[in-house]
Protein backbone atom coordinates (compact mmCIF):
# COMPACT_ATOMS: atom_id res chain seq x y z
CA UNK A 1 0.00 0.00 0.00
CA UNK A 2 1.36 3.23 -0.88
CA UNK A 3 1.93 6.06 1.83
CA UNK A 4 -1.08 8.99 1.99
CA UNK A 5 -0.07 12.42 0.97
CA UNK A 6 -0.18 14.87 3.74
CA UNK A 7 0.11 18.76 3.86
CA UNK A 8 1.43 20.57 6.95
CA UNK A 9 0.24 23.22 9.12
CA UNK A 10 -3.42 24.00 10.16
CA UNK A 11 -5.93 25.96 8.61
CA UNK A 12 -6.87 29.48 9.71
CA UNK A 13 -10.64 30.65 9.94
CA UNK A 14 -9.84 32.81 6.81
CA UNK A 15 -9.19 28.95 5.25
CA UNK A 16 -5.10 30.35 4.84
CA UNK A 17 -2.47 27.56 4.95
CA UNK A 18 -0.17 28.85 8.14
CA UNK A 19 3.01 25.93 8.34
CA UNK A 20 3.96 25.02 12.07
CA UNK A 21 7.80 26.89 12.84
CA UNK A 22 10.35 24.86 11.40
CA UNK A 23 11.11 21.18 13.20
CA UNK A 24 14.97 20.47 14.17
CA UNK A 25 16.75 17.66 15.36
CA UNK A 26 17.77 18.08 19.61
CA UNK A 27 21.02 17.02 21.23
CA UNK A 28 21.66 13.98 22.38
CA UNK A 29 21.20 12.92 25.50
CA UNK A 30 23.60 14.35 28.26
CA UNK A 31 22.95 14.61 31.41
CA UNK A 32 19.71 13.96 34.00
CA UNK A 33 19.48 16.38 36.43
CA UNK A 34 17.38 15.43 39.71
CA UNK A 35 15.75 18.57 41.66
CA UNK A 36 14.99 17.23 45.87
CA UNK A 37 12.11 19.39 46.87
CA UNK A 38 9.44 19.66 49.15
CA UNK A 39 6.08 21.03 48.60
CA UNK A 40 5.78 22.75 52.16
CA UNK A 41 9.30 24.15 52.26
CA UNK A 42 9.50 27.64 51.58
CA UNK A 43 12.87 27.84 49.87
CA UNK A 44 11.85 25.40 47.68
CA UNK A 45 8.80 27.50 46.20
CA UNK A 46 11.16 30.26 46.14
CA UNK A 47 13.34 28.23 42.68
CA UNK A 48 10.03 28.12 41.19
CA UNK A 49 11.08 30.40 38.43
CA UNK A 50 14.61 30.07 38.31
CA UNK A 51 14.16 26.01 37.90
CA UNK A 52 11.44 26.66 34.96
CA UNK A 53 14.38 29.05 33.23
CA UNK A 54 16.98 26.22 33.81
CA UNK A 55 14.71 23.39 32.10
CA UNK A 56 13.60 25.99 29.26
CA UNK A 57 17.15 26.41 28.50
CA UNK A 58 18.75 23.47 28.91
CA UNK A 59 16.16 20.72 27.98
CA UNK A 60 15.96 21.14 24.30
CA UNK A 61 20.10 21.01 24.36
CA UNK A 62 20.52 17.12 26.40
CA UNK A 63 19.62 17.70 29.51
CA UNK A 64 16.35 15.93 31.05
CA UNK A 65 14.50 16.86 34.35
CA UNK A 66 13.01 15.21 37.00
CA UNK A 67 11.66 16.22 40.61
CA UNK A 68 11.14 14.05 43.25
CA UNK A 69 9.39 14.94 47.17
CA UNK A 70 10.63 12.71 49.59
CA UNK A 71 9.29 14.64 52.44
CA UNK A 72 7.11 12.98 54.74
CA UNK A 73 4.76 15.66 55.04
CA UNK A 74 3.90 15.26 51.06
CA UNK A 75 1.49 12.80 49.05
CA UNK A 76 1.16 12.05 45.36
CA UNK A 77 -1.52 14.88 45.27
CA UNK A 78 0.06 17.28 46.70
CA UNK A 79 3.14 16.69 44.18
CA UNK A 80 0.63 16.90 40.81
CA UNK A 81 -1.05 20.43 42.51
CA UNK A 82 2.53 21.77 43.28
CA UNK A 83 3.54 20.60 39.92
CA UNK A 84 0.88 22.16 37.96
CA UNK A 85 0.70 25.32 39.95
CA UNK A 86 4.47 26.06 39.30
CA UNK A 87 3.91 24.64 35.77
CA UNK A 88 6.79 22.32 36.04
CA UNK A 89 7.36 20.68 32.14
CA UNK A 90 9.13 17.60 33.42
CA UNK A 91 8.14 14.77 35.49
CA UNK A 92 7.72 15.23 39.32
CA UNK A 93 6.33 12.61 41.19
CA UNK A 94 6.54 11.37 44.81
CA UNK A 95 9.73 9.51 46.42
CA UNK A 96 7.84 7.41 48.89
CA UNK A 97 9.45 7.22 52.33
CA UNK A 98 12.46 9.24 50.33
CA UNK A 99 13.59 5.79 49.25
CA UNK A 100 15.81 7.56 46.41
CA UNK A 101 16.44 10.75 48.42
CA UNK A 102 18.17 8.17 50.94
CA UNK A 103 20.29 6.11 48.42
CA UNK A 104 21.47 9.60 47.18
CA UNK A 105 21.92 10.95 50.91
CA UNK A 106 19.97 13.69 50.67
CA UNK A 107 20.02 15.87 53.77
CA UNK A 108 18.08 18.91 52.80
CA UNK A 109 15.45 19.99 50.03
CA UNK A 110 16.41 21.77 47.81
CA UNK A 111 18.95 19.62 46.39
CA UNK A 112 20.23 18.86 42.79
CA UNK A 113 21.83 15.91 41.87
CA UNK A 114 23.46 15.81 38.37
CA UNK A 115 24.31 12.79 36.36
CA UNK A 116 25.94 11.60 32.74
CA UNK A 117 24.04 8.68 30.95
CA UNK A 118 26.22 6.21 32.37
CA UNK A 119 25.28 7.13 35.85
CA UNK A 120 28.58 9.27 37.05
CA UNK A 121 27.72 12.45 39.45
CA UNK A 122 28.93 15.51 37.90
CA UNK A 123 27.24 18.15 40.70
CA UNK A 124 25.45 17.85 43.60
CA UNK A 125 24.07 20.61 45.92
CA UNK A 126 22.37 23.91 45.81
CA UNK A 127 21.23 24.79 42.41
CA UNK A 128 22.79 29.08 43.80
CA UNK A 129 24.17 30.36 46.61
CA UNK A 130 21.18 32.32 47.93
CA UNK A 131 16.98 31.74 48.01
CA UNK A 132 16.49 35.25 46.97
CA UNK A 133 17.02 36.29 43.50
CA UNK A 134 18.28 39.01 43.33
CA UNK A 135 21.25 38.61 45.58
CA UNK A 136 22.95 35.61 43.64
CA UNK A 137 26.28 36.02 42.90
CA UNK A 138 26.99 31.96 41.91
CA UNK A 139 25.08 29.95 39.74
CA UNK A 140 26.30 26.28 40.54
CA UNK A 141 23.76 24.56 38.63
CA UNK A 142 23.86 26.22 35.57
CA UNK A 143 27.66 26.78 35.52
CA UNK A 144 27.53 22.92 35.88
CA UNK A 145 24.80 22.71 32.50
CA UNK A 146 26.76 25.05 30.68
CA UNK A 147 29.75 23.00 30.84
CA UNK A 148 27.91 19.41 29.96
CA UNK A 149 26.95 21.28 26.66
CA UNK A 150 30.35 22.85 26.53
CA UNK A 151 31.87 19.40 26.48
CA UNK A 152 34.35 21.08 29.16
CA UNK A 153 34.63 19.21 32.76
CA UNK A 154 32.70 20.41 35.44
CA UNK A 155 34.36 22.54 37.77
CA UNK A 156 32.58 22.88 40.80
CA UNK A 157 31.09 19.50 41.74
CA UNK A 158 29.98 19.63 45.34
CA UNK A 159 27.91 22.12 46.94
CA UNK A 160 26.62 22.49 50.29
CA UNK A 161 22.65 22.63 49.89
CA UNK A 162 20.41 24.88 52.24
CA UNK A 163 16.53 24.94 52.96
CA UNK A 164 14.57 22.46 54.65
CA UNK A 165 15.96 19.33 56.50
CA UNK A 166 15.04 16.30 55.02
CA UNK A 167 12.18 14.24 57.13
CA UNK A 168 11.26 10.79 55.52
CA UNK A 169 8.55 9.36 56.19
CA UNK A 170 8.59 5.36 57.24
CA UNK A 171 9.85 2.84 55.13
CA UNK A 172 7.54 1.80 53.07
CA UNK A 173 6.70 -1.87 54.26
CA UNK A 174 2.58 -2.14 55.59
CA UNK A 175 3.22 -5.11 56.89
CA UNK A 176 7.02 -7.01 57.56
CA UNK A 177 5.30 -9.20 55.46
CA UNK A 178 2.95 -8.98 52.81
CA UNK A 179 0.41 -12.01 51.96
CA UNK A 180 -1.51 -12.64 48.85
CA UNK A 181 -4.81 -12.85 51.50
CA UNK A 182 -4.37 -9.18 52.86
CA UNK A 183 -1.73 -7.10 50.48
CA UNK A 184 -1.75 -8.97 47.10
CA UNK A 185 -4.93 -10.10 45.68
CA UNK A 186 -6.47 -6.89 45.85
CA UNK A 187 -3.89 -5.11 44.22
CA UNK A 188 -4.45 -8.19 41.63
CA UNK A 189 -7.57 -7.65 41.59
CA UNK A 190 -7.76 -3.83 41.07
CA UNK A 191 -4.97 -3.68 38.35
CA UNK A 192 -4.56 -6.88 36.74
CA UNK A 193 -7.07 -9.61 36.38
CA UNK A 194 -9.24 -7.48 33.88
CA UNK A 195 -6.81 -8.99 31.29
CA UNK A 196 -5.11 -12.24 33.26
CA UNK A 197 -7.92 -14.18 33.52
CA UNK A 198 -9.56 -16.98 30.95
CA UNK A 199 -10.45 -16.28 27.47
CA UNK A 200 -8.33 -12.41 27.76
CA UNK A 201 -5.85 -11.39 25.61
CA UNK A 202 -3.34 -12.13 28.74
CA UNK A 203 -1.21 -15.44 28.31
CA UNK A 204 -2.22 -16.63 32.09
CA UNK A 205 -4.46 -16.46 35.00
CA UNK A 206 -3.80 -14.12 38.14
CA UNK A 207 -7.01 -15.53 39.76
CA UNK A 208 -6.42 -17.28 42.74
CA UNK A 209 -4.07 -17.52 45.14
CA UNK A 210 -2.38 -20.78 43.06
CA UNK A 211 -2.11 -18.74 40.03
CA UNK A 212 -0.62 -15.87 41.44
CA UNK A 213 2.06 -17.46 43.74
CA UNK A 214 2.90 -19.65 40.04
CA UNK A 215 3.66 -15.94 38.99
CA UNK A 216 4.69 -13.74 41.72
CA UNK A 217 8.41 -13.55 40.08
CA UNK A 218 7.11 -12.49 37.19
CA UNK A 219 4.81 -9.81 38.88
CA UNK A 220 7.91 -8.24 40.89
CA UNK A 221 9.63 -8.41 37.55
CA UNK A 222 7.25 -6.90 34.85
CA UNK A 223 5.94 -4.11 37.49
CA UNK A 224 9.18 -3.33 38.80
CA UNK A 225 10.22 -2.44 34.97
CA UNK A 226 7.10 -0.47 34.56
CA UNK A 227 6.27 -3.15 31.65
CA UNK A 228 2.83 -3.75 33.53
CA UNK A 229 -0.17 -2.88 34.40
CA UNK A 230 0.91 -1.34 30.61
CA UNK A 231 0.08 2.61 31.30
CA UNK A 232 2.49 4.56 29.55
CA UNK A 233 1.99 8.10 30.63
CA UNK A 234 4.36 8.87 33.19
CA UNK A 235 3.14 9.31 36.65
CA UNK A 236 2.61 13.62 37.31
CA UNK A 237 2.15 14.55 34.00
CA UNK A 238 -1.71 14.61 32.82
CA UNK A 239 -4.85 14.01 34.91
CA UNK A 240 -6.38 11.30 32.78
CA UNK A 241 -9.42 8.63 33.46
CA UNK A 242 -8.64 5.14 33.72
CA UNK A 243 -5.34 5.35 35.11
CA UNK A 244 -3.81 2.06 36.04
CA UNK A 245 -0.35 2.68 37.26
CA UNK A 246 0.97 1.17 40.31
CA UNK A 247 1.69 3.35 43.18
CA UNK A 248 4.86 2.89 45.33
CA UNK A 249 3.16 1.14 48.15
CA UNK A 250 1.71 -1.27 45.46
CA UNK A 251 4.89 -2.15 43.93
CA UNK A 252 6.43 -2.28 47.19
CA UNK A 253 4.44 -4.92 48.60
CA UNK A 254 4.45 -6.68 45.30
CA UNK A 255 8.53 -6.96 45.44
CA UNK A 256 8.49 -7.76 49.10
CA UNK A 257 6.13 -10.68 48.62
CA UNK A 258 7.95 -12.19 45.54
CA UNK A 259 11.06 -11.91 47.89
CA UNK A 260 9.76 -14.14 50.13
CA UNK A 261 8.30 -16.88 48.93
CA UNK A 262 4.52 -15.47 47.90
CA UNK A 263 2.83 -16.78 51.31
CA UNK A 264 -0.92 -17.33 51.14
CA UNK A 265 -1.62 -15.97 54.99
CA UNK A 266 -5.59 -16.69 55.65
CA UNK A 267 -6.95 -18.02 53.10
CA UNK A 268 -10.51 -16.41 54.79
CA UNK A 269 -9.67 -13.24 54.03
CA UNK A 270 -8.47 -13.31 50.88
CA UNK A 271 -11.24 -11.08 48.88
CA UNK A 272 -12.94 -12.09 45.98
CA UNK A 273 -12.03 -11.49 42.56
CA UNK A 274 -14.32 -8.96 40.81
CA UNK A 275 -16.86 -9.55 38.46
CA UNK A 276 -17.01 -8.56 34.41
CA UNK A 277 -19.98 -7.49 32.89
CA UNK A 278 -21.18 -9.73 30.05
CA UNK A 279 -23.25 -6.83 28.27
CA UNK A 280 -22.79 -3.53 27.53
CA UNK A 281 -21.42 -1.58 30.48
CA UNK A 282 -23.19 1.30 29.43
CA UNK A 283 -26.49 -0.12 28.81
CA UNK A 284 -28.68 -0.76 26.17
CA UNK A 285 -27.15 0.89 22.88
CA UNK A 286 -28.08 2.99 19.96
CA UNK A 287 -26.45 1.06 17.26
CA UNK A 288 -23.86 -2.05 17.13
CA UNK A 289 -21.49 -2.89 14.63
CA UNK A 290 -20.13 -5.88 13.86
CA UNK A 291 -17.28 -7.42 11.61
CA UNK A 292 -19.90 -9.26 9.23
CA UNK A 293 -18.44 -13.17 9.30
CA UNK A 294 -16.24 -14.81 11.69
CA UNK A 295 -12.63 -13.70 10.91
CA UNK A 296 -9.76 -15.85 10.26
CA UNK A 297 -6.07 -14.86 11.93
CA UNK A 298 -3.39 -17.23 11.26
CA UNK A 299 -1.39 -19.51 14.23
CA UNK A 300 1.69 -17.58 13.91
CA UNK A 301 3.56 -14.96 12.40
CA UNK A 302 3.72 -10.89 13.35
CA UNK A 303 0.86 -9.01 14.47
CA UNK A 304 -1.45 -8.15 12.00
CA UNK A 305 -3.44 -4.86 11.74
CA UNK A 306 -6.77 -5.79 10.23
CA UNK A 307 -8.93 -3.23 9.20
CA UNK A 308 -13.24 -3.99 8.49
CA UNK A 309 -15.38 -1.10 6.68
CA UNK A 310 -19.03 -1.05 8.25
CA UNK A 311 -21.60 1.76 7.86
CA UNK A 312 -23.58 2.63 10.34
CA UNK A 313 -27.38 2.71 9.73
CA UNK A 314 -28.40 6.48 10.01
CA UNK A 315 -30.28 8.35 8.12
CA UNK A 316 -29.72 12.06 9.62
CA UNK A 317 -26.57 13.09 11.41
CA UNK A 318 -26.19 11.99 15.25
CA UNK A 319 -23.39 12.72 17.84
CA UNK A 320 -21.68 9.72 18.96
CA UNK A 321 -21.05 10.16 23.37
CA UNK A 322 -19.63 6.98 24.06
CA UNK A 323 -18.75 3.54 22.27
CA UNK A 324 -18.00 -0.17 24.07
CA UNK A 325 -15.71 -2.86 22.75
CA UNK A 326 -16.68 -6.26 22.74
CA UNK A 327 -13.70 -8.12 21.40
CA UNK A 328 -14.91 -11.36 19.49
CA UNK A 329 -11.87 -13.82 20.64
CA UNK A 330 -10.30 -11.97 23.79
CA UNK A 331 -7.32 -14.11 23.34
CA UNK A 332 -6.09 -12.08 20.33
CA UNK A 333 -7.52 -9.28 20.24
CA UNK A 334 -4.74 -6.77 21.40
CA UNK A 335 -6.53 -3.20 20.99
CA UNK A 336 -8.90 -1.97 18.35
CA UNK A 337 -9.52 1.56 17.20
CA UNK A 338 -12.69 3.16 15.03
CA UNK A 339 -11.77 5.39 12.48
CA UNK A 340 -14.72 7.53 10.15
CA UNK A 341 -14.13 7.80 6.50
CA UNK A 342 -16.38 10.47 4.96
CA UNK A 343 -15.26 10.05 1.30
CA UNK A 344 -15.61 6.47 0.57
CA UNK A 345 -11.39 6.02 0.92
CA UNK A 346 -11.81 3.13 3.02
CA UNK A 347 -14.03 1.32 0.20
CA UNK A 348 -11.42 1.89 -2.65
CA UNK A 349 -8.59 0.39 -0.58
CA UNK A 350 -10.62 -2.60 0.31
CA UNK A 351 -11.52 -3.45 -3.29
CA UNK A 352 -8.25 -2.91 -4.39
CA UNK A 353 -6.77 -4.79 -1.60
CA UNK A 354 -9.12 -6.47 0.28
CA UNK A 355 -8.75 -9.93 1.85
CA UNK A 356 -11.63 -12.19 3.43
CA UNK A 357 -14.04 -8.45 3.89
CA UNK A 358 -10.93 -6.74 5.32
CA UNK A 359 -7.22 -5.19 4.52
CA UNK A 360 -4.13 -5.04 6.31
CA UNK A 361 -2.39 -1.34 6.85
CA UNK A 362 0.27 -0.97 9.46
CA UNK A 363 0.58 2.19 11.65
CA UNK A 364 -2.68 4.01 10.08
CA UNK A 365 -5.90 2.82 8.47
CA UNK A 366 -4.54 3.73 4.77
CA UNK A 367 -5.72 6.91 4.42
CA UNK A 368 -6.51 10.42 6.02
CA UNK A 369 -9.17 9.84 8.24
CA UNK A 370 -11.91 12.61 8.85
CA UNK A 371 -12.29 11.57 12.47
CA UNK A 372 -12.40 8.76 15.27
CA UNK A 373 -14.31 7.22 17.61
CA UNK A 374 -11.23 6.59 20.12
CA UNK A 375 -10.85 3.00 20.80
CA UNK A 376 -10.36 0.01 23.42
CA UNK A 377 -7.26 -1.70 24.88
CA UNK A 378 -8.06 -4.21 27.74
CA UNK A 379 -8.89 -3.02 31.56
CA UNK A 380 -9.96 0.49 29.81
CA UNK A 381 -13.73 1.12 30.20
CA UNK A 382 -16.09 3.09 28.47
CA UNK A 383 -16.94 6.35 29.52
CA UNK A 384 -19.30 9.59 28.02
CA UNK A 385 -18.32 12.57 27.14
CA UNK A 386 -19.63 15.57 28.48
CA UNK A 387 -23.46 16.46 27.62
CA UNK A 388 -22.33 19.28 25.74
CA UNK A 389 -19.91 17.22 23.46
CA UNK A 390 -19.89 14.88 20.79
CA UNK A 391 -18.38 13.24 17.49
CA UNK A 392 -20.39 14.02 14.29
CA UNK A 393 -21.30 10.78 12.35
CA UNK A 394 -22.89 11.58 9.33
CA UNK A 395 -25.28 9.09 6.77
CA UNK A 396 -23.43 7.58 4.64
CA UNK A 397 -19.63 7.39 6.60
CA UNK A 398 -17.84 4.50 6.90
CA UNK A 399 -16.63 3.56 10.44
CA UNK A 400 -13.22 1.35 10.08
CA UNK A 401 -12.70 -0.99 12.72
CA UNK A 402 -8.82 -1.47 13.29
CA UNK A 403 -8.15 -4.46 15.02
CA UNK A 404 -4.60 -5.54 16.17
CA UNK A 405 -4.51 -9.09 16.66
CA UNK A 406 -1.78 -10.88 18.69
CA UNK A 407 -1.36 -14.21 17.36
CA UNK A 408 -1.40 -17.39 20.22
CA UNK A 409 -0.07 -20.27 18.37
CA UNK A 410 -3.01 -21.72 16.65
CA UNK A 411 -5.79 -20.96 13.95
CA UNK A 412 -8.58 -18.26 15.64
CA UNK A 413 -11.45 -16.66 14.57
CA UNK A 414 -12.55 -13.40 15.53
CA UNK A 415 -15.81 -11.23 15.32
CA UNK A 416 -15.85 -8.26 17.40
CA UNK A 417 -18.23 -5.70 17.64
CA UNK A 418 -19.10 -2.05 18.81
CA UNK A 419 -21.77 -0.41 20.73
CA UNK A 420 -22.63 3.24 20.02
CA UNK A 421 -24.17 5.70 22.20
CA UNK A 422 -25.63 8.83 20.43
CA UNK A 423 -27.07 12.17 21.77
CA UNK A 424 -30.11 12.29 22.51
CA UNK A 425 -30.85 15.96 21.50
CA UNK A 426 -28.41 17.06 18.50
CA UNK A 427 -29.11 20.67 19.68
CA UNK A 428 -27.61 19.82 23.02
CA UNK A 429 -24.26 19.36 21.44
CA UNK A 430 -22.51 23.01 21.79
CA UNK A 431 -19.05 21.33 21.41
CA UNK A 432 -17.76 19.11 18.14
CA UNK A 433 -15.08 16.83 18.93
CA UNK A 434 -12.91 15.64 16.62
CA UNK A 435 -9.34 14.75 15.97
CA UNK A 436 -6.51 17.24 15.60
CA UNK A 437 -3.25 15.16 14.11
CA UNK A 438 -0.27 17.63 15.35
CA UNK A 439 2.37 15.82 12.82
CA UNK A 440 6.16 16.26 12.39
CA UNK A 441 6.38 14.95 8.61
CA UNK A 442 10.09 16.42 8.73
CA UNK A 443 11.51 13.93 10.53
CA UNK A 444 14.67 12.44 9.24
CA UNK A 445 16.32 9.34 11.45
CA UNK A 446 19.51 9.05 10.72
CA UNK A 447 21.57 5.56 11.05
CA UNK A 448 23.56 4.33 14.06
CA UNK A 449 22.14 6.79 16.54
CA UNK A 450 20.20 5.68 19.89
CA UNK A 451 18.57 8.75 21.00
CA UNK A 452 17.76 11.61 17.85
CA UNK A 453 15.72 14.19 19.54
CA UNK A 454 12.97 16.18 17.07
CA UNK A 455 11.51 19.15 18.91
CA UNK A 456 7.99 20.62 16.62
CA UNK A 457 6.22 23.63 18.25
CA UNK A 458 2.71 23.82 16.93
CA UNK A 459 0.65 27.32 17.42
CA UNK A 460 -2.60 27.68 18.60
CA UNK A 461 -4.66 30.61 16.83
CA UNK A 462 -7.98 30.01 18.44
CA UNK A 463 -9.29 29.06 21.46
CA UNK A 464 -9.30 25.00 21.66
CA UNK A 465 -10.99 23.16 24.49
CA UNK A 466 -8.55 19.39 24.74
CA UNK A 467 -10.59 16.15 25.99
CA UNK A 468 -7.63 13.34 25.26
CA UNK A 469 -4.11 12.72 23.91
CA UNK A 470 -2.60 9.96 22.02
CA UNK A 471 1.09 10.23 21.28
CA UNK A 472 2.16 8.02 18.22
CA UNK A 473 5.34 6.55 16.38
CA UNK A 474 6.64 3.33 15.00
CA UNK A 475 9.55 0.93 15.58
CA UNK A 476 11.81 3.94 16.19
CA UNK A 477 10.24 6.00 18.98
CA UNK A 478 11.46 5.82 22.78
CA UNK A 479 10.01 8.77 24.22
CA UNK A 480 7.17 11.38 23.39
CA UNK A 481 6.34 14.85 25.34
CA UNK A 482 3.73 17.38 24.88
CA UNK A 483 3.70 20.66 26.66
CA UNK A 484 1.02 23.49 26.54
CA UNK A 485 2.96 26.88 26.20
CA UNK A 486 0.96 29.77 27.66
CA UNK A 487 1.40 33.48 25.86
CA UNK A 488 2.42 34.55 28.77
CA UNK A 489 5.39 32.42 28.54
CA UNK A 490 4.67 29.74 31.72
CA UNK A 491 4.37 25.78 30.63
CA UNK A 492 1.70 23.39 31.30
CA UNK A 493 3.09 19.49 30.64
CA UNK A 494 0.19 17.82 29.49
CA UNK A 495 1.26 13.90 28.35
CA UNK A 496 4.75 12.47 28.47
CA UNK A 497 5.79 8.92 27.81
CA UNK A 498 9.60 7.57 28.44
CA UNK A 499 8.92 3.96 27.51
CA UNK A 500 7.03 4.15 24.13
CA UNK A 501 6.02 0.33 22.80
CA UNK A 502 3.89 0.03 19.91
CA UNK A 503 2.02 -2.45 20.95
CA UNK A 504 0.60 0.00 23.93
CA UNK A 505 -1.38 3.05 22.30
CA UNK A 506 -4.14 4.55 24.13
CA UNK A 507 -6.24 7.68 23.84
CA UNK A 508 -5.28 9.44 27.50
CA UNK A 509 -8.19 10.66 28.21
CA UNK A 510 -8.72 13.91 30.48
CA UNK A 511 -10.68 14.16 33.82
CA UNK A 512 -11.74 17.27 32.84
CA UNK A 513 -11.53 18.99 29.15
CA UNK A 514 -8.38 21.99 29.22
CA UNK A 515 -9.05 25.44 27.76
CA UNK A 516 -5.62 26.10 25.30
CA UNK A 517 -6.13 29.40 25.30
CA UNK A 518 -5.95 31.37 21.68
CA UNK A 519 -2.40 33.02 21.63
CA UNK A 520 -0.40 29.92 23.29
CA UNK A 521 1.22 26.70 21.64
CA UNK A 522 1.79 22.81 21.84
CA UNK A 523 5.89 22.50 21.90
CA UNK A 524 6.18 18.52 21.18
CA UNK A 525 9.47 16.34 21.25
CA UNK A 526 10.49 12.79 20.38
CA UNK A 527 13.37 10.97 20.95
CA UNK A 528 13.95 7.41 18.24
CA UNK A 529 16.27 4.96 18.63
CA UNK A 530 17.68 3.93 14.86
CA UNK A 531 20.69 1.87 16.68
CA UNK A 532 21.11 -1.29 16.00
CA UNK A 533 20.84 -2.17 19.87
CA UNK A 534 17.17 -1.30 19.19
CA UNK A 535 15.93 -4.72 19.13
CA UNK A 536 12.16 -3.28 17.50
CA UNK A 537 14.56 -1.94 14.59
CA UNK A 538 13.25 -3.00 11.68
CA UNK A 539 16.16 -2.35 9.56
CA UNK A 540 18.69 -4.15 9.44
CA UNK A 541 21.48 -3.12 9.62
CA UNK A 542 19.59 0.59 10.59
CA UNK A 543 19.08 2.94 7.58
CA UNK A 544 18.05 6.36 7.49
CA UNK A 545 14.36 6.61 7.94
CA UNK A 546 11.78 9.19 7.11
CA UNK A 547 7.76 9.56 7.30
CA UNK A 548 5.49 6.85 6.31
CA UNK A 549 3.02 4.53 7.04
CA UNK A 550 5.22 1.07 6.15
CA UNK A 551 6.89 -1.16 9.08
CA UNK A 552 10.31 0.38 8.12
CA UNK A 553 8.95 4.09 8.19
CA UNK A 554 8.40 6.09 10.81
CA UNK A 555 6.00 8.89 12.01
CA UNK A 556 5.97 11.69 14.83
CA UNK A 557 2.63 12.78 15.69
CA UNK A 558 0.12 13.62 18.71
CA UNK A 559 -2.99 12.75 17.94
CA UNK A 560 -6.08 15.33 20.32
CA UNK A 561 -9.48 15.04 20.80
CA UNK A 562 -10.74 18.29 20.45
CA UNK A 563 -13.76 20.29 20.38
CA UNK A 564 -13.18 24.45 19.42
CA UNK A 565 -15.72 26.52 21.56
CA UNK A 566 -17.96 29.04 19.31
CA UNK A 567 -16.55 27.96 15.61
CA UNK A 568 -17.78 23.89 14.82
CA UNK A 569 -16.38 23.88 11.72
CA UNK A 570 -12.96 24.99 12.46
CA UNK A 571 -10.09 22.86 12.29
CA UNK A 572 -7.11 22.76 14.14
CA UNK A 573 -3.95 20.81 13.41
CA UNK A 574 -2.20 19.07 10.32
CA UNK A 575 -3.23 17.64 7.51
Amino acid sequence: MKAATFFFGFLTMSGALVAFKATSPGAAQRATVVFYMGTECTVTASYTSRIQSLVKQYEPRGISFEGLFPQASDDEQKVIEFAKERGFAFPCRLDHSGVQAKKDHIETVPTVVVRDTSGKELYRGAIDDNATTDLVKKKYLSDALQAIVSGRPVTVTKTDAFGCVFTPGHEVRPVIQPTYADQVASILNQHCVSCHRPGQVAPFSLIGYENAKNWAPTIAKFTREGRMPPWKAIAGVGDFKNDNRLSSEELEVLQLWAKTGAPRGDAANEPKPPTFPTGWALGEPDEVLQIPKPFAIAADGRDEYWHFVLTPQITEPVYVQAIDVHPGNRKIVHHVILWLDEKGQSDKILAREGKNGAYLSFGSPGFMPDNSLGGWAPGLQPARLPDDAGILLKPGTRVVLEVHYHKDGKPETDQTKVALYYAKDTRSVKNPVRIAWLANLGIDIKPGLPDQKFVQTVPIPVDVKLYGLLPHMHLLGRKMKATWVKPDGTEQPLIQVDDWDFNWQFMYSLKQPLLLTRGSKVRIEAVYDNSSNNPNNPNDPPKEVRWGEQTTDEMMLLVAAISIPGRPQARWGGF
